[in-house]
């Protein structure tokens, strides 16, 4: 009888989701969110916030079958740190305190733990920090425990290990540089970059301990620019650096204080297409958006606990930080357990999503 009973309930559930699988799902927020807001021309906006698979669409029949068997149990955040996508769907958190990576796949609305059914893999994983996806979709997640880079691809199988031990003390963020085919660390320990090749090899030390140019001071997170210069955030000097590819300073920007455009944590840096830095303020809870030649120009968010409330650009120290090649820009909010999607808008997706007249806010709600 209970297979019979089973039977109907799958029956039912197929026949009743056949009604209401087209139903409209109710808008996440009422307006579109832009930074700065209408009428000035906005130049980010919001697109969503992420504390568990519960977050991700749903169909009207995913939504039915929820309401019978009940939800599932959920993969949280404890402590997340690094973030990073490969533009198709997939967004990868690193969660040190949880000892793993935790993959948002946007095709599927799932989430699961990287390499989950590689346990002898996820017993190698200590302490992942920083994490980057290079051109070809591999992914590189920084180790700061084990002094190494794990390399796995696509189909998260590993596929190279690259080990720090002879040149770092506690390996952070990282960043690919792929026209040069290469790989660049920051440790905050030992105040400087080393750069790799992808296959492992040391090529170079860039910077020293110093608050002077091409000097570090706690250097934490790093990224590539699309002309292959490198930025690098030092939470100690309370400033942004720019090099050249070869390590050579360009240009500091920001300086430690409270006022737009100044720094107080800095964490995570990325950049878009254009060349725009963005950095994330722990402290602050915001993110300063500068131009390459040091000009400030934007704040985006501020200072919010989201718990239970979406929040749209409210923080509360968030930490790392990732510009995708479509400039879809995702940041880690730690302590609001949670990840926040915003948007450049570039020519192009200004063209395919116009803003219409109507309201906005930048005020996390």
């Amino acid at each position: 009888m209970k297979s019979v009973k089973a039977v109907v309930v799958v029956l039912l559930y197929l026949s009743i989701s056949s009604i209401i699988a087209g139903c409209a799902s109710a808008p996440v927020v009422k307006n579109r969110v832009f930074w700065p807001p209408l009428p000035d021309d906005p130049k980010i906006e919001w697109l969503g916030a992420y504390r568990t698979e519960n977050d991700l669409p749903k169909t009207g029949s995913q939504k039915f079958f929820k309401n019978i068997i009940g939800e599932e149990e959920q993969i949280r955040f404890n402590r997340a740190m690094g973030i990073a996508s490969d533009g198709s769907g997939k967004v990868y958190i690193t969660d040190p305190s949880e000892m793993q990576v935790v993959v948002y796949d946007f095709n599927k609305n799932k989430v699961h733990v990287f390499a989950e059914k590689d346990k002898e893999l996820q017993s190698m994983m200590k302490e992942p920090m920083g994490i980057a996806v290079d051109n070809n979709a591999n992914i590189y997640v920084s180790d700061a425990s084990a002094k190494k880079v794990f390399v796995f691809n696509r189909d998260e199988k590993l596929i190279n290990t690259i080990n720090l031990t002879q040149d770092t003390k506690r390996p952070f963020g990282i960043a690919i540089d792929n026209d040069r085919k290469r790989l660049v660390v920051a440790d905050p320990v030992v105040h400087n970059l080393e750069v790799y090749d992808l296959n492992g090899k040391h090529m170079k030390t860039i910077g020293k301990l110093g608050s002077g140019p091409g000097e570090f001071y706690g250097p934490t997170w790093v990224t590539v620019l699309r002309n292959g210069n490198i930025a690098v955030s030092e939470s100690r000097n309370c400033r942004l650096q720019l090099l050249d590819p070869e390590g050579k300073s360009l240009q500091i920007m920001g300086q430690r204080g409270d006022r737009p455009g100044e720094l107080q944590m800095p964490k995570g840096i990325a950049a878009d297409s254009e060349n725009h830095l963005y950095s994330v303020d722990g402290r602050a809870n915001a993110i300063n958006v500068f131009s390459e030649t040091g000009e400030y120009l934007l704040t985006v968010g501020g200072g919010y606990s989201a718990e239970r409330k979406i929040a749209p650009g409210g923080f509360l120290l968030p930490i790392g930080i990732f510009i995708d090649q479509k400039d879809t820009i995702y940041v880690v909010d730690q302590m609001n357990l949670r990840f926040q999607i915003f948007q450049y808008m570039n020519d192009k997706y200004k063209k395919e999503n116009p803003v219409a007249a109507g309201s906005s806010s930048s005020v996390a709600k």
